[in-house]
């Protein structure tokens, strides 16, 4: 015996639209909307701008917008002339659905399904916000070991990202390495990591670092030239010729008999 389907109180209750079409990146979310809404009557039913910008709650150039996106990629097609108002002015053209002119343009996400391409860039933009994130907090554990005092690690991590956009991360090591080793720090006066990090206090412990590294080489060099000047007096002395000598075999200019006599 043979089945068959009856009438049900859901027909003609659902509104078929191909996924492709909801999906064409091509279009904005206003235009798909738009388009969903038309899709969503039986064919045939008319439906003025006015009327729709009243149930949607938008503005008529909001509806236009739509209307016009929607011509241009072939979901919509103007009436060849324009209509007439009963009192003779000129009407809206209509606009009638129809398959748009070619492929639906989408996104092709990861897991193998079709998306919207707004979609799609969000996830992506998204990974690659929480990647930029994982290195932050790898970089931060290097400086969290390098500065003197663990304390207000949370506020700290805050300025720490902010400072990464200002200067680079072994900049930031270099001055920390420089701050711990200076007179300040050895005497227990010790910035707080956030504080240190948004004064931007590696500079300063960087400048300190290259002025002491400039006087060690100062007094290096000015050792350097001391040493030069006795070795090259050592020289001239070892060159140098005898003093003459009196006849009681004493140097002539110190012995007391000839120069007293």
């Amino acid at each position: 015996m043979p089945l068959i389907r009856g009438h049900h109180s859901f027909d003609d209750h659902f509104t078929q639209i191909p996924n492709d079409w909801l999906r064409d990146t091509r279009l904005s979310l206003k235009a798909i909307g738009l388009l969903a809404q038309i899709m969503s009557h039986t064919p045939g039913w008319r439906m003025s701008i006015r009327s729709l910008a009243k149930v949607n709650g938008t503005g008529q150039d909001t509806i236009k917008s739509a209307i016009l996106e929607l011509e241009k990629f072939g979901y919509l097609v103007r009436s060849s002339e324009q209509g007439h108002n009963e009192d003779g002015t000129f009407a809206d053209y209509d606009f009638k659905t129809q398959d748009p002119f070619q492929n639906p343009v989408t996104a092709k996400p990861r897991h193998g399904e079709t998306g919207h391409k707004e979609e799609h860039n969000s996830i992506e933009e998204q990974e690659i916000k929480n990647n930029q994130r994982i290195q932050s907090e790898k970089l931060f554990d290097e400086f969290w070991k390098e500065y003197p005092r663990k304390e207000g690690k949370k506020p700290a991590f805050k300025a720490f990202r902010s400072a990464l956009s200002r200067a680079s991360f072994e900049d930031i090591i270099a001055g920390v390495i420089a701050y711990r080793s200076s007179d300040r720090v050895r005497r227990g006066f010790i910035k707080l990591p956030a504080t240190f990090l948004n004064e931007d206090a590696w500079e300063d412990a960087a400048t300190h670092n290259q002025i002491q590294e400039f006087g060690s080489e100062r007094r290096a060099k000015d050792l350097s030239a001391t040493e030069q000047y006795l070795a090259e007096m050592e020289t001239l002395k070892s060159q140098a010729a005898p003093p003459p000598k009196c006849r009681h075999g004493k140097n002539l200019a110190l012995c007391s008999l000839c120069v007293g006599g």
